[in-house]
């Protein structure tokens, strides 16, 4: 990973999206990880009724072609190299089919969404 993105890792809830996304970070859902219960669009329900709620700007990114959605903050929009690089990662643990490490084991110095961030200057 580039020094400017983390390793990705998967968030539970959709709150824990909504607080990655008020600090400028984004989330990619693999559509593969669909279900009876939440697909593509449910889970976009979910997310965009969470950030309306609390007032957070949202914009979904939708990839039909690479079978993703991504949802980031527009007023802190990561560049066109960090969400491409976010993707390749998530396409690698796709291709491998590797599970993806929950917060605490992909950042062990610091907890069924990937999550990508600018790691701090």
């Amino acid at each position: 990973m580039p020094d400017d993105v983390t390793p990705p890792y998967m968030a539970a809830k959709a709150y824990d999206i909504l607080g990655k996304i008020l600090l400028g970070q984004w989330s990619i859902f693999l559509h593969e990880w669909a279900d009876p219960h939440l697909d593509p669009q449910r889970w976009r329900d979910i997310v965009e009724a969470a950030c309306l709620d609390n007032d957070v700007p949202h914009e979904f990114l939708i990839h039909p072609e690479l079978d993703l959605t991504v949802v980031i903050n527009p007023d802190n929009r990561p560049s066109e190299e960090q969400l491409s690089k976010s993707i390749q990662a998530m396409l690698h643990f796709r291709w491998t089919q590797r599970p993806i490490p929950s917060e605490l084991r992909a950042k062990p110095a610091s907890t069924a969404f990937a999550i990508y961030h600018r790691n701090p200057t």
